[in-house]
Parts: C-alpha cells; structure tokens; sequence
C-alpha cells in the first residue's frame, strides 16, 4: 500500500482508533497551515506527516487559586502596612522624619558696633569662620592626609588632630573657632574644594577692639560665648546682640546641608544696634595718659579720672587703672576686666564731700556763709576725738574757711548746725546711696548710713561731715559737683549720644534728677571753690614762680576745686595707717561751667596725703580741656610769674 493511501485510510479510521502520532501530526498541520484565501482556489498539495517533541500542560485549579490567594495577602500586607504608617500612625512616623532629617540652621546676627562720638570704631564684629568637623563622614583612609593639611593652617599638632579626627563616637566636633579670612581660604583650597567629605566652614563672627585698651572699662569685654560680661557690653548685651535667625529645610544625609530643591523657611537674623558714646576721644586720651603717667610716678595702685558734660550729663572721659585689652580679657584677673572702677569701686571721698556738707547747711538756711565755727584742732564727741588731718587749730572759720583749710572739726561744728535731717535729705538729694542709672553694668549705689537706718549713729553723722563712714563712687562724686557748677540742676550722666536699629536712629536727651540746692547757694559755694582751687596751685606752679601763696590753679581761668585725702578701712576694723586715697573734684571755668572734673589716685607710695599726686594730674587735664573746647582765656586771671596757656 502506498504512503498516501495509508493516511488516507488513517484519516477515515475511528478517532479513537487512531494512534496518538497521528492525532498529534492533524492537530499541529491544522495550527500550522494558514487561512486558505476565499477568493482563490487552493492547490492541492503532498500529504505529509509531522511531528514535534512535547504535549500540551494543563494546571489543576487548586494550584492556581493557591496563587491568587498568596497575591491576595500579599498586596493586603502592603495596604495594611501603609495603613498602619498613614492613617494609625502618621503623626508618629511623620515626627521621627521630621526630626531626622528636617533641619533649622541658625543665622547670627553681626553684633552691634560701638564707636566714639566722632564716629571711630571702638568695638565690632570681625568676619571669621568656625570650622567643624564630623569624624563619622571622614575617610578613615584619609585621616592622615587631612590633619596634615589643616596642622599648618591651624597652628596645632599634626597628632593631636589626627586623634580628634579618628574620634568616630562624636558626629560633630568645633575644630577652631574664629577663623581669619586668610586661613579659612586655605582651608576652602586645600580640602574643601576637592570635596573632602564631614568638614565644614561656618560664620562665626569675633568681637574685636580696634583700639585695644582704650576705654576698655567703659566698653567692657564679650565672653567666648557671644555674650557682655562687664561694661557697656554687658549692659546693653541685649540690644547689641541682635535676634537670631534661622533657615529650615530638609537636610541631606550629612544633616547639615539644606537639599536645594526641597522648600526651605527662612526667618532673615536682626543684627544688633549701633551705639554711638559720648566719649570725646581726645578727652579720652589725655585722662588715660595722664592717669596711667601719675600711677607709674607715684606706685600708686589705681586711680581713676572722670570728666563730665555740666549742661548735659554726657559722659566725655572715663579712665580707670589698672587697664586690660578686651581682646584677650582672659589674660586679666577678674576684678579687672569684670569691674569699671568708676562706677563699681566704693570709698569714702574724705574732704572732697565738705562741699555737700557746705551745701546742705546753706540749702536749709541752718547757717549762712558769714557764719563761723571755732576750729579748736581736735573735739571730744561720743566718747571718742575727731581731728583735722594735721591735729592743728584754725581758729575761727566760716564756710569759706572750713573749704580752703579743709577743717574736719569746722565741718562737723556746721553739720551740728544743720542736724541729722536736713543733712541726709540733701545728701539724698544729690543722689548718694542709690545708683545714677548710667547705661554701665556694675554699678554700685553707695552706702549711707542715714537718720532712720539701722546703721545710723550720731557719731557717723558728724564723721559724714568730711568724708568718712559714708562710701560712694567716683562718678556719683562727679555728678554732685556738676550740679553745684550747674546751678543746683543735677543732670543724669549717660554715656549713649545715639542708637541706630538699621536706619531708624535715636538720639539720647539729656535727663534732669532734680535740683537739689538753689541756683544761689549753687553761686555760693562756687565762689568758695574757686578760692579753694587757688590754695592749691602752688603744688603747680610755686617752682616756677617761686611764690608758695596763693595764686591762680589755670592761669586764664577760674577753676573751682576741693581735695581731698580718703582714709581706707580695713576689714578687720580701723583705717589703713600707711596708705590713702588722694583725689581732686572740680569743675571749670567757675561760671558758664563746661566740664565737671574727678581724680582720684590710690595709694600712692610717695605721698601718705595723695593730695600732691592728684592736684598737678587735675591741672594737666583741666588744662587741655579749656583748650580742646577753645575757651578763650582772661588775660586779667594770671599771677606774677605765670603765663597763659599756648
């Protein structure tokens, strides 16, 4: 039989008859054969027989539901887990992001500038750079290189950074505060701009002093932290501070970098006020040359000088010894850069408050200036002897007197007139016992042991009298004579002239406390002052002119002075034996008076009275001030000998 007749007859077989070959080969030749075209006929062709080599699979249902049940609870994992982080517990998953990596940067803001009245810098912040480091981020490969890079720029040893930078249980250590330009440039070119990863230069602005020690007790000092620790600086930290800023974004993986693309809040910084003072620099100048000349003449231990504004209360010298530069404050003793002794040191001002012993009998009309008092050297009162300073009796003096022989026993013969009331409620009145609420922190208020105090004693009120058992401090001194000089008007010193926040600038007005004594006792007691000042011009002038008498302190001018010779207490009781306070308070010219003057030397070691050491240190100034202001001199007020100032 032929090949074609058998499959012909296989085709015409029962299926089930046929073998599975065959039914294999029609099954494939159906699949395999295209769609005959309606429209033409199709040509018969050969029969052949094909075979291929795999049979159809077939999956049970059990095994494919199994799979869609495991999709099923696996994508209802997935939507219960992201039910579980964004409905039940958004908030909570959202703050420890938030917290990761959400980070707010503070922005400093630059410390307010403090300057001279004519516009000179005394203080500012300097441009310098804070230069921290992640050890975590560091190439643990490259630690060696980097220390060796920054050593040199540093200044430390190579070792000592290595240690620092291997530290991998710290994410973030300051490396070295306040940066120069200069080096923090060689930081950028050696390392930063090659991508050195974990270091960072940040603004880290430096409290500088461009002056140095100039008027470093007025101006005070900025601890390593930003902040006012004495001075003006501390004072008015708050103002010169400025408000920080922030900016907040999200961070990168260092958590530090903000991702430039994501939004970023920003709250800009409020830089600090700008202060202008009323110090006048030359005037400035001239006080400490002088003070620190004389301390250096006389081994004294300290002195300060004051000049003050009469019609104003403006502050215009402040000079205090020993000094300190605040830009390396730390190098001093505390109770140096941490205290202006002018406004923070308490003594007891000795003959120089005889004027407000003068003022306050004449204010309550206890005694006029022709009444007299018999000085006898020394007087028994309360079971003790009160003195003068040299044991010796003048007889009878008045007012005027008693000021230009410096009597204690005449002083206190007229605070007896006056009684214990009338005598502290002016001293009160010329604001002894309470601070002037000048813009310096430190600031004491004295100690008055006034009638109604638990302190008082009568025998204290008749010491008060010259000086003693009452303490004050110089400016308070200061302020009580510039009253005097300004007809009994007391002016309160400031020594802000003006502050500016941006463009808005405010300047300060002048404040009255009050008038504790009448323009015409103001007069009077100018007058004796004036006598009083040319007492003491021989200290100046007697070697030159050869005349030990009384002759004009300022040749020109009319200048009003009291000394006075401090006693110290000792804590253990009693006064110091060895050592005094020597100190000069005046104010020039007499009448139409400019400035209100203060020195005060302690313990100089060549003069037991002090008085010798102040009174040429209080000519020298007062003398450049009449000068500096161009008061013209009186051609009239000049004793044989002298000649007016060039």
């Amino acid at each position: 039989m032929s090949r074609i007749a058998r499959v012909r007859r296989d085709r015409t077989a029962p299926y089930g008859k046929r073998s599975a070959l065959s039914r294999f080969a029609d099954t494939a030749r159906t699949l395999l054969t295209p769609p005959a075209a309606p429209s033409r006929p199709r040509m018969a062709a050969p029969s052949r027989t094909l075979s291929y080599g795999f049979s159809r699979v077939r999956m049970e249902r059990w095994r494919l539901n199994t799979l869609l049940l495991l999709t099923l609870l696996f994508f209802g994992g997935v939507l219960a887990r992201l039910g579980y982080v964004q409905l039940l517990n958004h908030d909570t998953f959202y703050s420890e992001a938030y917290e990761r990596f959400n980070q707010q940067l503070e922005l400093k803001p630059i410390r307010g500038t403090i300057t001279d009245r004519t516009g000179q810098v005394l203080a500012m912040d300097a441009d310098r750079r804070e230069l921290a480091i992640d050890p975590q981020l560091i190439d643990s490969g490259r630690v060696d290189e980097v220390a060796k890079a920054l050593a040199p720029i540093l200044g430390r040893p190579v070792d000592e950074i290595q240690a620092i930078l291997s530290d991998r249980s710290k994410d973030w250590v300051i490396l070295e505060r306040w940066l120069t330009p200069d080096a923090a440039s060689k930081v950028v070119d050696t390392l930063l701009s090659k991508g050195e990863p974990g270091i960072y230069l940040q603004p880290d602005p430096k409290r500088v002093y461009p002056q140095g020690s100039f008027a470093a007790h007025l101006l005070g000092a900025v601890n390593y932290d930003g902040d006012g620790i004495s001075g003006l600086e501390a004072f008015l930290n708050g103002e010169l501070k400025g408000k920080s800023g922030f900016r907040e974004g999200t961070a990168d993986g260092s958590r530090i970098r903000l991702i430039a693309i994501a939004p970023v809040l920003e709250d800009p910084p409020q830089d600090g006020v700008q202060l202008q003072t009323t110090i006048d620099p030359y005037i400035q100048f001239v006080s400490e040359q002088a003070l620190a000349t004389a301390i250096q003449k006389h081994q004294a231990d300290s002195g300060t000088i004051i000049v003050l504004d009469v019609r104003t209360g403006a502050i215009r010298g402040m000079a205090s010894w020993p000094i300190f530069d605040p830009n390396n404050y730390g190098r001093y003793p505390p109770e140096v850069y941490g205290r202006n002794p002018a406004i923070s040191s308490l003594y007891e001002p000795g003959s120089t408050f005889k004027m407000i012993t003068v003022a306050a009998g004449l204010q309550s009309r206890a005694f006029t200036a022709d009444t007299s008092v018999a000085d006898s050297g020394s007087i028994w009162r309360y079971g003790t002897t009160l003195s003068n300073w040299d044991g010796l009796a003048r007889g009878m003096l008045d007012s005027t007197g008693v000021l230009y022989h410096s009597s204690n026993v005449g002083a206190l013969l007229l605070n007896e007139l006056t009684g214990p009331e009338a005598f502290y409620q002016v001293v009160a009145d010329f604001g002894f016992g309470r601070p002037t609420g000048v813009e310096l922190s430190g600031e004491e208020g004295g100690i008055v042991n006034a009638l109604g105090t638990p302190s008082y004693n009568d025998l204290t009120f008749l010491t008060n009298a010259y000086g003693q058992g009452i303490s004050v401090t110089p400016l308070q001194m200061v302020v009580a004579a510039a009253a005097i000089a300004n007809d009994g008007v007391m002016m309160k010193p400031f020594i802000i002239e003006r502050r500016c926040q941006q463009d808005v600038c405010t300047e300060t007005k002048p404040q009255e406390l009050g008038r504790p004594i009448e323009p015409g006792v103001a007069w009077t007691i100018r007058r004796m002052l004036v006598h009083s000042a040319n007492h003491y011009a021989p200290v100046v002038w007697e070697e030159q002119t050869g005349n030990a008498g009384d002759q004009w302190l300022l040749p020109g001018y009319q200048i009003a002075a009291k000394t006075g010779t401090s006693s110290i207490p000792l804590p253990t009781g009693g006064y110091d034996q060895n050592f005094t306070i020597g100190s000069v308070l005046g104010f020039g010219p007499a009448e139409q008076a400019r400035f209100a003057v203060l020195v005060k030397i302690d313990r100089p070691k060549d003069d037991i009275w002090g008085v010798n050491t102040a009174i040429p240190v209080f000519y020298q100034v007062m003398e450049e001030l009449m000068r500096h202001e161009q008061v013209p001199p009186d051609p009239t007020l000049v004793s044989p000998g002298q000649v007016l100032p060039s």
